[in-house]
């Protein structure tokens, strides 16, 4: 074995001849294209983990202040939880795993509709409208990207 960087010389030994073709033999040639993940995906599931990771870090340490108060509520487990399957179903959908878009969306809608009914009752209407879209409005885009054609070509388990 040659340590150098040198390109090596085909040898006689590597070297392997073919029989000649005549003019009625066709041969045919099948491509077979390995493709990764599309970029898009890739990105998504980069933002969706780091999102899910900060909306679960949120909600577990809201509800530690407010259990220390005396105001412990479980609808911030259940935002955990929703963020736990939106990671689970990203990088399924890395995996090909069709199963993964779909954990991803139920994930979501439960998510966009615990927040959407927790906030319009308990806010001021200017505030929950704003805190609303500035949460459900990137939820909803990240939906509707991944169930974008080129993804749901891409998944095929």
């Amino acid at each position: 074995m040659n340590n150098s960087l040198e390109p090596q010389k085909d040898t006689s030994n590597n070297i392997k001849f073919q029989p000649i073709e005549d003019s009625d033999q066709r041969k045919e040639v099948v491509f077979v294209e390995r493709r990764g993940a599309p970029t898009i995906l890739t990105i998504l599931v980069i933002f969706t983990i780091i999102g899910s990771l900060f909306s679960m870090g949120k909600s577990l340490l809201y509800d530690s202040i407010s259990s220390y108060f005396g105001m412990g509520d479980f609808m911030y487990y259940l935002y955990a939880a929703t963020c736990v399957g939106t990671m689970i179903g990203a990088i399924m959908m890395l995996s090909k795993k069709k199963m993964g878009l779909y954990i991803y969306s139920v994930c979501q809608a439960i998510f966009i509709l615990l927040f959407i009914l927790t906030r319009i009752p308990t806010e001021t209407e200017y505030y929950s409208t704003s805190w609303t879209l500035l949460v459900v409005l990137p939820a909803a885009i990240f939906l509707f990207l991944y169930w974008s054609k080129d993804i749901r070509n891409y998944l095929t388990k």
